[in-house]
Order: structure tokens, then sequence, then C-alpha cells
């Protein structure tokens, strides 16, 4: 979500992609060609019975086992579709001016006979060249969410019983508020809640925001996966198979930036719900290798190289606009998620995004700002200087881009995001600095466990424990208003996930040794 000093940011008109960005994007036709009709198959996913589990197994809670049904053929859950389906422009406005109307709710597709997919070859990866400081880092791997290395990880990495319960609580929560199309929605209060719980994401009309099916469906898979749990696998497994399924539908050609390659998960939730979908799409694809996961990753990641500005290198609300740090962070993430299933990254793309991050960083690289100076009239001094918010991405950046564990920039950012200490309400600051507290310090040491300590037993003290809203987070805060209560829930999980959720960047050898899948 945008940082607060933002908030008076209105979006320039749109203009056509350049056409040294077209040609750029040409070399990734032909092999998203080869795979087209895996896309196909996979957009027309139908979404299974979705159960909605009564109680849980940690801290005396009764037992719920795990679901004992075959796992999902989803081969047998394939339909037709009609390619007009897929090619339709998204109807979300590309300024602030609100929605008039939510996203209309997505159709039930009628089921048709199975389909054979035993003929399509593996998904081949983007046929640019990776870039070797995506590649190379060792230990950001998602190793650790096996059951067995989760338990070891959060013992020594500063976890608890309490905070495992926590996790739980919270997917819980999140399967009993998806839709039943296999989405979620930031105004979760209908279907099974029935308005019970309190604090949904501003209703369209007030904020754009809060109509985004795409980022509220990305963000709630987020914690499921984070907890290892996919649609093979895990007591969630048919809720994660629906969510996965609603989200390949989502997956469009945008009429407007029709010449780059891949699909667009954009909708009122412009970029954001992009980057947040592309990084579900390729956690999924590298948990599980399914190869139509990896043909709908691939196509999202070749949105996002397309759709960086050609200029300044970082990524903004539509494609190719000069960026911002917020929007960009999400961008990065995505690329290293794809990085770690396989998926290459052109060269130029990262090139760009360091020179993105020079742009906006301050304090000599060891704090960021929200956009360049004199990018937007009317930011207000800090959102150049440096923000909290605005450092933790940045740094968290510049460590997937390549930074070494004891740069100083890096040594000086996280001392200045630990002595700041969690913030009460600001989730979206707690989210980015744990992750980037945690890698420096490879989860060790007095400044992780002091930090590690206050977030998470903040965290604990803070969710919900009574009613249909027990096992979800809200404390009022700016964005907090805009994402509601499944925004901060997801948001809290995650963090509460750090221990495991990525192996710790610099310390992938003791880690992958000593907790065996």
């Amino acid at each position: 979500m945008p940082p607060t000093e933002a908030t008076s940011d209105t979006q320039p008109a749109e203009s056509p992609p350049p056409a040294g960005a077209r040609q750029e994007a040409a070399g990734w036709l032909a092999s998203l060609l080869i795979h087209a009709a895996v896309l196909l198959l996979l957009a027309a996913w139908t979404l299974p019975p979705l159960p909605l589990p009564a109680a849980l197994s940690l801290l005396g809670e009764p037992a719920l086992e795990e679901d004992t049904a075959d796992t999902l053929d989803l081969d047998d859950a394939l339909v037709d579709l009609d390619v007009e389906t897929l090619t339709q422009p998204l109807d979300a406005p590309e300024t602030d001016t609100p929605l008039d109307a939510p996203a209309p709710p997505l159709a039930a597709a009628e089921p048709v006979a199975a389909l054979d997919l035993s003929s399509l070859a593996p998904t081949p990866a983007l046929t640019a060249p990776i870039s070797p400081s995506l590649s190379e880092i060792a230990g950001t791997g998602t190793d650790g969410r096996s059951p067995a290395s989760r338990a070891a990880l959060v013992a020594a990495k500063g976890g608890s019983p309490e905070s495992e319960a926590a996790v739980q609580r919270a997917l819980k929560w999140l399967a009993e508020h998806q839709n039943p199309d296999g989405t979620w929605s930031l105004v979760h209060t209908a279907g099974a809640c029935r308005g019970r719980c309190a604090n949904p994401g501003r209703v369209p009309g007030d904020d754009p925001f809060g109509a985004s099916i795409s980022s509220a469906t990305g963000l709630a898979l987020l914690p499921f996966l984070g907890a290892g749990q996919t649609q093979d696998s895990g007591r969630y497994k048919r809720v994660v198979a629906a969510g996965l399924g609603a989200l390949a539908r989502l997956g469009r050609v945008e009429e407007d930036y029709a010449s780059l390659p891949g699909l667009s998960w954009r909708d009122s939730g412009r970029m954001y719900a992009h980057g947040i979908n592309a990084i579900v799409l390729s956690e999924a694809y590298g948990l599980t290798g399914d190869r139509r996961l990896g043909a709908a990753a691939e196509a999202a990641l070749a949105f996002v190289s397309a759709a960086q500005d050609p200029a300044g290198g970082g990524w903004r609300y539509s494609p190719q606009r000069p960026g911002d740090t917020s929007v960009t962070g999400w961008q990065i993430m995505a690329l290293k998620s794809g990085s770690l299933a396989g998926i290459a990254t052109p060269t130029t793309v990262v090139r760009r995004a360091e020179g993105f991050l020079d742009s906006v960083s301050a304090a000599g690289g060891s704090r960021y700002g929200y956009m360049p100076r004199g990018e937007i009239e009317g930011l207000v001094d800090a959102a150049y200087d440096g923000t909290a918010s605005m450092t933790a991405v940045g740094l968290l950046c510049r460590m997937y881009l390549g930074w070494e564990q004891g740069d100083p920039r890096l040594a000086k950012g996280v001392e200045y995001l630990a002595q700041r200490g969690p913030s009460q309400t600001d989730y979206y600051f707690n989210y980015y600095a744990a992750q980037v507290i945690f890698h420096q310090t490879a989860g060790e040491g007095a400044l992780w466990r002091e930090w590690n300590d206050r977030m998470r037993e903040q965290l604990l003290e803070q969710q919900a424990d009574r009613g249909h809203e027990r096992g979800s987070w809200y404390v009022d805060d700016t964005h907090n208003r805009r994402g509601g209560r499944l925004y901060t829930t997801a948001l809290a999980t995650m963090t509460l996930e750090v221990y495991y959720r990525y192996l710790p960047i610099y310390q992938s050898a003791a880690v992958n040794t000593g907790f065996p899948d």
C-alpha cells in the first residue's frame, strides 16, 4: 500500500509504451506462445467445495486431522474456456478516482470432460539471461516451510508454540472468509461472515483499493503458502486450490498494454495487485512444480519486467510510469520469488531497479524515500529523505539484489529500524522491517532477540480472541483502514511466519544442513 505521505498523489495521464520496451519484450513472446495452451487450461480451473475447519491442534485446542481426501486431481477439474475471456480489458480506472461499484463476482464455470495434459512438456524458463545477483544469493528458498523444518526454525529463531498457534488461528479465519468462487474480498463481511467481523476495507466508492478482488485473493493466499500449505498437501489444500484456480481466472491481457508480454493481474489494486499475485504464483509453482502454475508465473513476471519504468527503473501504479519505492518493493519480491522457482529475470531489469533504488536513497544508502525528489509536487521532505517504512522496503530490495551481510550501509539501516522498534499500528512497516532484521542477523543475536520478542508478543496480544473475529487482527492505522481486517491479518500472519517463510539469506548452508526436509 502507498505510504501516508503519498495520499495526495494523482496519477499522470497514460501514454503508449515506448518502442524500446516493445523491442525488449519481443524476445519473450516466443517462449510464452509455446505454453499459451497451458495458460488457457490453467485459467479455467474450477473450484472444489471449500471445507471450513472448526478446530485447530495447537496449545490445547481440539485436534484437526489433515484433509484425508485424495489429492485433488486438477486435470479432472479443468474446463473449456473461450479465448475471449482471457483477452477482455480491465475495467478499473487508472487514477485515484473512486470506483462506482465493486468488481462483479466471477461466474461459475460449467465442468466438462477431463482434459489430458500428459503430452504437454514442462514449462520452460524465459530465455532472457538471468541476473547472477538474483540467482546466486543462497538461503532465501522455501525449504523451511516443511513441517519438520518449520518446527526446528521456530525453536531456533525466536518463534514459540504460541506464535505458531496464532498463525493457525489466522489461517482458519482466512479460510472462513473465502468467497464461494475461491476469491477473497477486502470487504469481507459477506458470505459466512454475515457482517460479524468489524473493520472491513473501505467500500468501493470511498477508496478504489477496497474493490480489489485481485489484491485480496493474493494477500489471503500468501500466509497459506508461507505455512507450507499448497493445493497438493496440508489441511487447507482445498482452500488453496480454490484460491489458485480463481487467481488464474483473474489474469487478463490489458487493452491499453496489449503490446506488453504476459498477463496482468491488475485491477483497482493496480500494480500492487499484480506484484502480490506474481509472488503467489511463483511461490506456488516453486513449492509444487505444477507446470500450469509455472506458465502463469512466467506470464505474470514477464508483465512485471515489461511494466518497469524504462527510464527510472522503478514501478508505479500503471506500467512504465516513474516509480515509487512501495510499488517497486512488491515487484522485486516477485522477481526474487520467480528466480527461486527457476524463472529467469533479464539483467537489464535488475540494473534499472538498482538505479531506481540509488535515486531514492538517503543517508549514504542506509535510508530510502518514497520517490526521487521532484517527481511529485507537494510531498513532504520525509518522503524524499527517508521514512521508516520505505527504508525497510528499500533495504530488503537491496538484499535481494545482492548487498552483502556486512555492507555498512545495510548495517546502519538495520540499526535505524531496530532502534525504532515494532510499530503498534503500522503492520506494513513491521512486515518489511521484520524480514530485513531477520535476514541481516540470520535470526540470531541480541538485536534480533529484542526486536523479535517485542514484535511477537505484541502480535499475540493484538490478535482477536473472541467471536467470529477470532484469529484475525485489526488496529487502527491509515493503511489498515484502507485494506481492512483481511489486509492486517495477512500481514500479521506473514510477520509471524518470518522464522521459516524464507531461509536466512546469509546462512543457507547451516540451515539447509540442520533442518532437512
